[in-house]
């Protein structure tokens, strides 16, 4: 943009760009590319995105230099040079000036805190909306003098793969914690002393009730919410939010939660708040539609290891659907009375020479079926599904083979072993089993868990650069194996017409097995996947 006022930049300028700038797309010909090459495109327009999201803090910097630097002593209030900068900013975007603060601030933050994760930002490696999550998680290190460990800790990590949201702020708990315990520990505490409950006025008539509140309380209070919401008949107009909406109104006053169907034989029949005490006051049991709030049966999950549970260790823990949480926190969760303390490794289990120990991972009526311990441990060594990007819990999804097993030939498909398994939520599971994707997993020379999945079209996406191991090194010593497996005997019929040596579906493994065996084969000899 020039000086003159009121002038704008010219579509051309950003029209005009090559393809090499576009993700190698012409939009004028993106009818006609390749649907790898689409979406190839897009991982690169998502670099362009970074870069230009890295300009824009670079050009803030200087704007705030320029401003605040030179007033450093002013004491004005609302007139400094933090607000000029600001106002300026905010009124060439057409954008509050709050929001032109909180571009400043991130700016500085990036340049002063986190030198190296910016230039992640500038390589196109994270995504702005990463950025901003690392800035807010990592507000516990300002002024600290490991701040610049972290940051670099933090940016080696990004490089080494792609990171969810929930995985990224796992990660950066994990590393600031393991510098700082005393730190966390206390901004648990301040968070706690922190709840409370407020209310938003809305418009149109409506408000917004929050409550700040300890996260295993938070969980148990939605599911008991969600658990009376689902309480109606599949004729009941309102959406899942507005019955929750409802139900949580329900559930504070103490009144009634009726199904809205409007249905005079709607099954869903149940005695009200006050019927429930036994009749009415003229001694009949009034008929209604009202239901009875009740408590759902609901886990949540929490991992640690032994030593941090006796405190004999300080190591931070796992809270399914929160994420790490300090070492303290785990032992007050543990010393709830409804707490119910579950090891991984059955007592007596003898240890290996090298210091592992093995278990078996299927059960012996069945070798597809995993044991108890096997389906925990592959539920907690991911923490969430395994398709990049999902966060649907571990604990919510399907333990599935990764390389399929093979009912009539068990010893020649996918073992029930940990190293072949690993969670799917239900949509991805479906899209693995009966459609054309395929999905694989090993360990990388430095024993990291690799995942990667491969679509239809042969395009190859990998998966997390993280799993729980990097919480929790221990997992990394504990083997599932599968027993011995032999062939079984034919029972094909003696006749001349010809048959099938192998199913459709035996025909289908036997080529993902090949699919699998040619890209580990490219991981060891071959140049790097695609993204």
């Amino acid at each position: 943009m020039s000086s003159t006022a009121g002038s704008t930049p010219q579509a051309p300028l950003w029209r005009g760009l090559p393809a090499a700038f576009l993700g190698g797309i012409d939009p004028a010909d993106a009818d006609e590319a390749p649907i790898n090459d689409l979406l190839l495109g897009m991982t690169d327009l998502d670099r362009g995105h970074s870069y230009l999201a890295y300009c824009d803090y670079r050009t803030a910097q200087v704007v705030c230099d320029r401003y605040v630097a030179p007033r450093e002593d002013s004491d004005g209030f609302v007139v400094d040079g933090f607000a000029d900068a600001a106002t300026r900013i905010a009124q060439t975007r057409a954008m509050t000036r709050h929001q032109a603060e909180v571009l400043l601030n991130e700016a500085v933050v990036l340049r002063d805190r986190l030198p190296e994760v910016f230039e992640c930002l500038g390589d196109g490696v994270i995504s702005q909306r990463q950025a901003q999550q690392i800035i807010v998680d990592t507000g516990l290190i300002d002024g600290e003098s490991y701040a610049c460990y972290v940051d670099a800790e933090i940016a080696q990590r990004l490089r080494a793969g792609t990171y969810s949201l929930k995985r990224l702020r796992d990660m950066v708990d994990r590393l600031i914690f393991r510098h700082d315990p005393d730190a966390v520990r206390e901004r648990r505490k301040d968070a706690i002393d922190k709840r409370g409950v407020w209310v938003d006025k809305r418009a149109d008539g409506t408000a917004e009730l929050t409550a700040v509140m300890s996260a295993e309380n938070a969980r148990i209070a939605y599911a008991h919410i969600d658990g009376l919401a689902d309480r109606v008949c599949a004729h009941d107009g309102r959406t899942k939010n507005q019955r929750r909406s409802d139900a949580e109104f329900a559930l504070l006053t103490g009144s009634d939660f009726a199904c809205e169907c409007g249905h005079a034989d709607c099954p869903i029949t149940a005695l009200t708040l006050d019927d429930a005490e036994g009749a009415d006051a003229e001694g009949e049991a009034g008929p209604s539609k009202a239901l009875v709030p009740v408590a759902p049966t609901f886990v949540i999950h929490v991992v640690c290891d032994e030593a941090t549970l006796e405190g004999r260790a300080n190591n931070p823990g796992y809270m399914d659907g929160h994420g790490v949480i300090d070492d303290e926190h785990v032992r007050e969760l543990a010393t709830r009375p409804d707490a119910r303390i579950a090891p991984l490794i059955p007592a007596g289990t003898p240890m290996n020479p090298d210091g592992t120990v093995t278990l078996p991972g299927s059960l012996a009526s069945d070798p597809y079926r995993p044991t108890t311990s096997l389906d925990a441990f592959i539920r907690i060594r991911h923490g969430v599904c395994s398709e990049p990007g999902c966060t649907t819990s571990a604990w919510d999804s399907d333990c599935d083979h990764v390389t399929e097993f093979d009912h009539d030939n068990p010893s020649a498909g996918g073992q029930t072993t940990s190293e072949n398994m690993n969670p799917k939520c239900r949509p991805w599971h479906l899209l693995k089993t009966f459609s054309g994707w395929l999905d694989d997993q090993w360990r990388d020379d430095d024993g990291q868990l690799r995942t990667e999945t491969v679509t239809p079209e042969g395009l190859i996406i990998p998966g997390e650069a993280e799993t729980m191991e990097e919480l929790f090194p221990g997992l990394r010593r504990i083997r599932y194996t599968a027993p011995a497996q032999a062939p079984p005997a034919s029972d094909a019929p003696d006749q001349e017409r010809p048959t099938r040596t192998r199913s459709r579906t035996a025909n289908k493994h036997a080529r993902r097995r090949a699919e699998r065996n040619r890209n580990r084969k490219r991981h060891n000899e071959g140049p790097e996947a695609p993204f």
